[in-house]
Formats: structure tokens, C-alpha cells, sequence
């Protein structure tokens, strides 16, 4: 039995351990682009909140690829800066699409080559309607071909599609028209279908695009309705639908932002790492605290999003009173676990044997772990770098957000 219950503290306690089975041998799939989760930064919560304002501007998108460089974010892996619903302008008079001449004066090309001449891949948002969500800025319908083009033209290396003023067809066809406009172009573009997790996404997006939403939009808010508890239970269950070329997309990582906590941060970053989900930051990342540093560059954690057997995970237990078990399965044979208290007004303790969980398959690429009953394992702590030992059994407590815990 292994028990901390010691370590309780404000805000969810979560712990991301990786255990020692036997090894597995699996050579992930190779489809092209996103053969693994992406990394990345988006303008949605920096120099705005979420939104609110519709912000963004030259200056700061320079400023973002420094910081990639100054701040490390680069050297771990992050290395798409997108911008959201806030860069466009007027189309000309051919019908292309220019970028806001206040926010960017000299047009998006220049903003776009600094971008890259920092190693950076850049990316832009668009509308599958005929106006984007916010302010109405031009939208995409009848001129797919021509936008595909043009973000082939300006070399744009990833394109958002949001779902605003769409047209009264599928998303599965709406989105496989624009999916065919990129292609024609012959440049790979990376393609997040944003339709709100409408329609099972999951079900169909594969051969379409390289992320879906699974999900309405992410508010920093733990415990309301399209909160982050409200996406962890959305997630439950997407495992087989997520592989190499394609992945289930929980929205952007609200780290740091108010009212969210450091613990709320971590137990944020640690469940998108578990799902190899795609890591796309939405907080301001210039001269970050120490203590943001110390979630967003958790090499530990980023190595479990990035594994290369590239299986998302998924939940093996799910209890009435908020105890939650994740697990996901890595290509040396490990699994990397979340203990996870959904309960926002009580502590609770989690109790559970490797044989219980790791033989459960939550995904139909992943190797029988045929662990034996009360087998044991080596656990590591991946928030506190620690080795913890081995064991045959653990449990853990945690103290769950409460209302004026956050």
C-alpha cells in the first residue's frame, strides 16, 4: 500500500506517475502531419481575456516568438504560434483576405517571415461561415478555394475553422470541402476542424482534418458549464478515436489565468498531456513566473503528451463520489497515471492494484499489459521529479477544489 496522505493542500492534489511493466514494442503510425500531439501558443486569453476584447497586434506576435526562444518554450517542443479571431480585415478587391490594417500596417506576410525566421510554424484562424464570431470579419464560405490558396501563398503552416454563420450542410461536409481546398494547394497545412465537438466529430474527422474539437469553447472557470470539469468528463471514452494524423483537441490551456489556481494549472496540464491531446497555450508566455515555468516546461509531462507510441488516454475508473483513474499506455512498456478527485467540496482518497487498471485496454492499438495479479511496479512522481519507490498497491489522498479554494 503506498500513502501519502500527508501532502493534502488547497486546490485538486493530482499525481502523474509513470509505472514500470514489461515492455512494449509498437511502431506508431506515420500519416503525414501531427504524427504526434502539436505545441503551441494562440492569442484567445493574451493582451485579452478569452475573447473579450478581440485582441491582437504586430508587436505583440514578434514579441510571442521571442519569447518561445527567451523563455524556452521552443527547446520544449512548443513551436506553432496561431493567431485567433482577431487578425482579419476587408477582402481587396479580388476577393482575398487582408489582414486588419490597424493591427498589422504592413499586412500579415512580414508578421508571418519573423515568425518563421525564429523556427516557429505559424498559423491562422478562419470561419467555415460567411462572417467569423467575432465582429463579423469576412468568412470563408464561397471562397474556399481562394483562402486555401491564399494561406498557401502567404505559407501559412496551420488553419483553424470555426463553425460561425455556416451553412446549412454537415460539418462533415463543410469541412471535407475545405480539407480538399487545402490539399489542392500542395502545401501541407495543419487543419483544426473547431465545430464545438457538434455531430460526433470524433467519429469521422480522421481522414479530414489533424485536430477536432471535442468540446464547446474553454472557460477558465473549474466548475461551471463548458468549464475545465465539464471537458474531463467530455473526454472520457475518446481514446481509440485519437492516433498518429489525428487528435481529440479539449480546447486551449488556460495556465495561470484568473481564477485559476497553480494546482488547477498542473491537474489542466497533466490530464491534456495524458490524452496526447494538443498542448496550445492561450496565457501570455513573456517573462513567465517561475512557478508557470514550472508546468508548461515540465519536460516529464510534455514527454507523456509526445510519446511515440501515440496512444491517447483515457479513464479506468470512475467512481460516484469523484474518484477518477487515468490511464495511458507509453512505448517502453510504462503507463503514466492521473489520480483525479472530480468532487469539488470533499477530499478523497484513492485506493486501486496495477492489475486492476492497467489490464483494462482503452484503445485497440494497445499492447495487453497482462499484468499479474498483485504485480508490482516502480513509480515515479512526475510534478515532483521524485522516484517513489516500489510497490504493489497504492493510495493516494488529495484535497478536491472548493468553492473558495480556487
Amino acid at each position: 500500500l503506498f500513502e501519502q496522505g500527508d501532502t493534502m493542500q488547497s486546490g485538486t492534489f493530482l499525481c502523474l506517475l509513470a509505472l514500470i511493466a514489461l515492455p512494449a514494442s509498437i511502431v506508431a503510425l506515420d500519416n503525414g502531419l501531427a504524427p504526434l500531439p502539436m505545441m503551441g501558443w494562440n492569442t484567445w486569453c493574451t493582451d485579452d481575456y478569452c475573447g473579450l476584447f478581440d485582441y491582437c497586434y504586430d508587436k505583440e506576435i514578434r514579441e510571442m516568438a521571442d519569447a518561445f526562444v527567451s523563455e524556452g518554450l521552443l527547446e520544449a517542443g512548443y513551436n506553432y504560434i496561431m493567431l485567433d479571431d482577431c487578425w482579419g480585415g476587408p477582402r481587396d478587391a479580388n476577393g482575398e483576405l487582408t489582414a486588419d490594417p490597424k493591427r498589422f500596417p504592413n499586412g500579415m506576410q512580414p508578421v508571418i517571415d519573423y515568425v518563421h525566421s525564429k523556427g516557429i510554424n505559424f498559423g491562422l484562424y478562419l470561419c467555415a461561415g460567411n462572417l467569423t464570431c467575432k465582429y463579423k470579419r469576412p468568412g470563408s464560405w464561397g471562397y474556399f478555394d481562394q483562402d486555401a490558396s491564399t494561406m498557401a501563398k502567404w505559407n501559412v503552416d496551420f488553419v483553424k475553422m470555426d463553425w460561425c454563420y455556416h451553412p446549412s450542410l454537415s460539418q462533415k461536409e463543410v469541412y471535407g470541402m475545405f480539407s480538399e481546398s487545402l490539399n489542392k494547394t500542395g502545401k501541407a497545412i495543419y487543419f483544426n476542424l473547431c465545430g464545438w465537438g457538434k455531430e460526433e466529430v470524433w467519429e469521422w474527422a480522421m481522414p479530414i482534418g489533424n485536430s477536432w474539437r471535442v468540446h464547446p469553447d474553454h472557460l477558465p472557470i473549474w466548475w461551471t458549464k463548458s468549464g475545465t470539469g465539464d471537458i474531463i468528463e467530455r473526454m472520457a471514452g475518446l481514446s481509440p478515436f485519437a492516433a498518429p494524423g489525428g487528435w481529440n483537441d479539449p480546447d486551449f490551456l488556460m495556465t495561470g489565468l484568473f481564477p485559476f489556481t497553480h494546482e488547477e494549472s498542473k491537474t489542466e496540464f497533466s490530464l491534456w498531456a495524458l490524452w496526447a491531446a494538443p498542448l496550445v497555450v492561450a496565457t501570455d508566455v513573456r517573462g513567465m513566473s517561475d512557478w508557470k515555468k514550472s508546468v508548461l516546461l515540465n519536460y516529464d509531462v510534455i514527454a507523456v503528451n509526445q510519446d511515440e507510441l501515440a496512444i491517447a488516454g483515457d479513464r479506468v475508473y470512475n467512481d460516484t463520489d469523484g474518484r477518477q483513474v487515468w490511464i495511458k499506455p507509453l512505448a517502453n512498456g510504462d503507463f503514466a497515471v492521473v489520480f483525479y478527485n472530480s468532487d469539488n467540496l470533499l477530499p478523497r482518497k484513492v485506493s486501486a492494484s496495477f492489475d486492476e487498471i492497467f489490464n483494462v485496454k482503452i484503445n485497440p492499438r494497445q499492447p495487453a499489459a497482462n499484468w499479474p495479479k498483485n504485480g508490482g511496479g516502480r513509480m515515479k512522481d512526475l510534478w515532483a521529479h521524485k522516484e517513489l519507490g516500489a510497490t504493489s498497491e497504492w493510495s493516494y489522498c488529495y484535497l478536491s477544489i472548493s468553492e473558495w479554494g480556487r
